[in-house]
């Protein structure tokens, strides 16, 4: 393993494949000395053969498949001088014989059997875990999509009691991507007749051949606002007179993805104007006519 690896995993608290096997190991020799203490010494266990397949199987869960197979050769080895007679080593009774056969049997398929259950039990622990993340992830992402639909929702209701003005929300290439009642009131298109055409459609023909729609965007991205006060194409050629703004709309990372886009109207505007400047025209008239009937001299009677 290499160096950093087994920093890593020292001070993260995460055992090494070393020390796996150097704990399995441990834990083996020492279950191997109770047992013998117990079964020869104390006469306390009359069959030592399942505590030495338990300490296998326990080895192998606990520190792994290979960690396990060596606790079986240890067991093996152990196993070989456990069951041979206190006089004469490596002399078997009958009875040690095949207690020492079903072990030498039982702990490799024991150590595979096990081995194979912890690596099915770990991978089911990652992948419990990768989909709690997913589940986390999936929460969060309708937790935003609620909040943006509060927000879209919130917008649309706004927009639409302005009947006044129109607003709609553009694309980062100027295309049409929301539409409001105001907007159709004064422009004339519908949602569906206008959705993904360019604003440019808006603009008149010489505010088109001037680059205006480009120079707005231009201007709306490098100073965060952009307005312009002029005449305005309506659905079938009219013309209204309006103020147009532009402000850019931005991700959290400060990049502009669209634009929102309000005219207002100024029709009535001028027509109160008109209004303004005729009344003041003719209460003038009336002014004139007034003082030219006062200086009139009087006639003789």
């Amino acid at each position: 393993m290499p160096l950093q690896e087994w920093v890593a995993d020292t001070l993260l608290g995460r055992p090494s494949h070393w020390m796996r096997y150097l704990w399995a190991g441990i834990m083996t020799l020492l279950s191997t000395f109770v047992v013998a203490v117990l079964w020869r010494q104390l006469g306390a266990i009359a069959d030592p053969g399942i505590l030495l397949l338990f300490t296998v199987a326990a080895s192998t869960y606990l520190a792994g498949g290979m960690a396990g197979m060596l606790s079986a050769a240890i067991v093996l080895f152990c196993s070989f001088i456990l069951f041979s007679h206190p006089l004469y080593p490596f002399r078997y009774s009958e009875l040690d014989w095949r207690q020492m056969m079903v072990i030498v049997v039982a702990c490799p398929v024991i150590a595979l059997m096990v081995g194979s259950l912890k690596e099915q039990v770990d991978r089911l622990k990652l992948v419990t875990r990768e989909a709690q993340i997913l589940r986390d992830e999936i929460r969060r992402f309708e937790t935003v999509k609620e909040a943006q639909y509060l927000c879209e929702l919130r917008f649309r209701l706004m927009a639409d009691c302005m009947t006044d003005y129109a607003v709609c929300t553009l694309d980062a290439n100027g295309a049409v991507k929301n539409w409001n009642t105001g907007a159709e009131r004064l422009l004339g298109y519908s949602g569906a007749e206008i959705m993904g055409q360019s604003y440019s459609r808006f603009f008149t023909k010489e505010d088109i051949l001037a680059r205006h729609p480009e120079r707005l965007i231009d201007q709306a991205r490098f100073s965060g606002r952009a307005g312009q006060e002029g005449w305005r194409v309506r659905k079938g050629g009219g013309r209204l007179r309006s103020r147009s703004s532009l402000i850019p709309l931005k991700s959290a990372q400060g990049a502009a993805f669209g634009y929102l886009l309000v005219v207002h109207d100024l029709t009535r505007l001028e027509e109160a104007n008109l209004a303004t400047l005729k009344a003041q025209a003719e209460l003038e008239s009336v002014r004139s006519r007034l003082g030219s009937m006062s200086d009139k001299p009087d006639s003789p009677a």
